[in-house]
């Protein structure tokens, strides 16, 4: 088995393409460990992550460009939690072996 610790990998000040005015969350991160047995597993949730990241990202350049700043920058920041949760998952992958 694998525990895959979700963390900390992209801070506020690398979010270098947000908009002007869009202030990055300040809500603390929480760590979450998650037992894996199958690398398999690991795939599939990286691969869902990075599929939901990109929706939002594009999501969020399509509302920055309708006006709506606000919305656009919470699903920023959802794509940049969601990049945080790809990476660990693919990290655990290679930590396991590959698949």
């Amino acid at each position: 088995g694998c525990l895959v610790p979700l963390s900390k990998a992209v801070s506020p000040k690398q979010a270098t393409k947000a908009p002007s005015g869009a202030a990055v969350s300040s809500l603390p991160l929480h760590v979450v460990d998650v037992p894996l047995e199958k690398s398999v597993t690991a795939d599939y949730m990286a691969n869902y992550a990075y599929f939901e990241a990109k929706k939002s990202l594009s999501l969020s350049r399509e509302l920055r460009q309708e006006g709506d700043h606000q919305t656009a920058v919470f699903l920023l920041n959802d794509a940049i939690e969601l990049r945080r949760v790809y990476q660990a998952f693919t990290k655990a992958i290679d930590v396991m072996g590959g698949l």
